[in-house]
């Protein structure tokens, strides 16, 4: 670029940083006159702000103090407390335990499904596996195999259900050691 492009540039550029720091700066001096401005006529409202405040800390702020530190509204806010605690407390718990039941419920009716499936198959296998040792056909092997990845797959999803159910029984008595110690207290 020449030399006269580059000036006009750098003009352009100048002249926009004017224009976007007109409004900061505008109220950077409207800030100053106004506190100015307070700052001199300080005589005038000085004195009645600080009557008021002592006012208020001297008078007002005890009566409150003595009025929120009464047995009877102390009793009331820790009751209100206490009561926001347990309602949230039930509503957190009760939807945790029913979903963790009814999850292992389900895996539950699954895995005896499976298991009178596996049953069934078990005759299936026995049967052809019989009729392949009389025939001397190889395809049974397949057949087992295919028996052996499911049990695979089944241990991983009854792992993970026995922990769920581990956990669930865990809760419920930790629970009931709660309840009978506040019984007992």
């Amino acid at each position: 670029m020449d030399p006269i492009r580059i000036e006009k540039f750098q003009a352009m550029k100048r002249c926009r940083r004017r224009k976007q720091c007109f409004i900061p700066r505008l109220i950077q001096y409207l800030l100053t006159v106004s506190s100015l401005g307070l700052l001199l006529s300080c005589p005038l409202w000085l004195h009645p702000v600080c009557s008021c405040l002592s006012l208020f800390f001297s008078v007002s702020l005890p009566s409150m103090a003595a009025v929120m530190l009464s047995p009877k509204c102390l009793f009331v806010v820790c009751n209100v407390i206490v009561v926001f605690l347990i309602g949230e407390s039930k509503l957190s718990r009760s939807y945790q335990s029913a979903d963790i039941y009814e999850e292992y419920m389900k895996s539950k009716v699954k895995l005896e499904r499976q298991a009178e499936d596996e049953s069934k198959k078990g005759h299936v296998t026995d049967r052809a596996l019989d009729e392949e040792d009389d025939s001397g056909g190889g395809e049974g092997e397949g057949m087992v195999a295919g028996y052996e990845d499911l049990d695979g797959e089944e241990e991983k999803d009854s792992s993970e259900i026995d922990k769920k159910a581990t956990d669930f029984i865990a809760r419920v008595n930790w629970q009931r050691r709660l309840e009978a110690r506040s019984l007992l207290h």
